[in-house]
């Protein structure tokens, strides 16, 4: 694979109405995950890992903390002159507001898929968490000479997406793909991850724009199995879609697993982000820590088990937090008690206070909201 014939596109807003809360105030792409990163940090390092340095990440709205987070791109060495990283502002088509479906993302991000002069375009939402070797995936793309490849997983699909499509295979080639409102156990299923040529995707997304076509998957692709070949290339490591809160809460907890972090974060394909200097987390001399996942800057004096802290959390003496995520500059003061909790930033949760959720469905509490 030459690096410099492939440009990547990700999708930064797409799938923001499955979050709830948690995408009210930011985009999907820009969601804090696993005490130190964003969401849109592992597609950003699956390409960069694989030499792939041309990159336009499009936006619809929100995207105020995505631009704060990636800048130019320095974190990922994407700040370039030439290439690099580009953000794709909102637009507006005729007849129509923002984008409500990939197809209109992708045709408002026509503009750098023309100029970025590469033979292969990778599409990626921005909703996965996976260590995915893309260099190996547009390898085989080529190799196999597909018109367009879906990266996959088998196990348990995720819930309600259109672009998420439950295949099936013959010889390595889909034949079959089909989309369930609930999820479906033990099947093949597509992470949003497609490699396609510059070319053939122009068309596609031309004539699917005049027929009001809003889903590249399920509205595309889906349609034209029999006409286009397309392959399917297996992921075999950890991979999950956020797809709802309890996904998001299920994977930050995945985290917990030695086996999960040693997947995810391998030194080969390392996961960059950006980087905020800071000092030490530092433990009480009654601090009770156990099986977590935490960032520098915190103060613990307190119990934690189980959880995961992102950068500068107070865990104060006598407070408990348990099966929770605490965000960015959280606050949990004496004797508060926390279990299934997800915490946004900057939140305070007051000395005493007792706040339960449940495995299914984890309390959430607002970005700098105080209890």
């Amino acid at each position: 694979m030459r690096a410099s014939n492939v440009a990547g596109v990700i999708f930064g807003n797409t799938r923001d109405l499955l979050l709830g809360k948690l995408t009210g105030i930011r985009s999907m792409a820009s969601v804090p995950f696993g005490s130190r990163y964003r969401l849109i940090d592992f597609t950003l390092s699956n390409f960069v890992n694989a030499g792939i340095t041309n990159i336009g990440v499009v936006t619809n709205g929100n995207y105020r903390s995505l631009m704060d987070h990636i800048g130019s791109g320095i974190a990922w060495d994407l700040d370039r002159k030439n290439k690099g990283l580009h953000i794709i502002l909102p637009y507006e088509t005729k007849g129509m507001g923002r984008y409500t479906g990939s197809v209109d993302a992708i045709k408002g991000s026509m503009d750098f898929i023309d100029r970025c002069h590469a033979d292969y375009i990778v599409i990626c939402e921005s909703n996965l968490v996976a260590n995915i070797d893309f260099e190996s995936v547009v390898d085989f793309h080529i190799k196999e000479q597909a018109d367009v490849t879906v990266v996959y997983a088998h196990g348990k699909s995720p819930e309600g997406q259109i672009e998420t499509m439950i295949t099936e295979l013959e010889n390595g080639r889909v034949v079959k793909g089909s989309f369930s409102k609930e999820s479906v156990e033990d099947c093949d299923y597509t992470l949003g991850v497609t490699v396609i040529g510059r070319k053939l995707l122009k068309s596609l997304i031309e004539a699917a724009s005049m027929e009001d076509i809003g889903s590249l998957t399920s509205g595309v692709l889906a349609k034209k199995l029999n006409v286009l070949k397309i392959l399917g290339y297996r992921h075999n490591g950890f991979a999950t879609v956020i797809d709802s809160p309890k996904k998001y809460f299920d994977a930050n907890m995945s985290l917990l697993s030695s086996e999960v972090r040693e997947d995810l974060f391998n030194s080969e394909r390392p996961v960059f982000t950006k980087t905020r200097d800071d000092m030490p987390t530092r433990y009480g001399t009654k601090a009770d820590v156990k099986n977590c996942f935490i960032a520098n800057g915190c103060v613990i004096d307190g119990t934690v088990k189980n959880s995961i802290l992102f950068r500068g959390v107070k865990v104060e003496k006598g407070a408990v937090v348990e099966n929770s995520i605490i965000m960015q500059g959280g606050v949990i003061e004496k004797g508060a008690n926390l279990k299934y909790v997800i915490s946004d930033k900057n939140a305070v949760i007051g000395e005493g206070t007792v706040i339960n959720g449940t495995e299914n469905r984890a309390f959430f509490i607002e970005k700098n909201q105080i209890l």
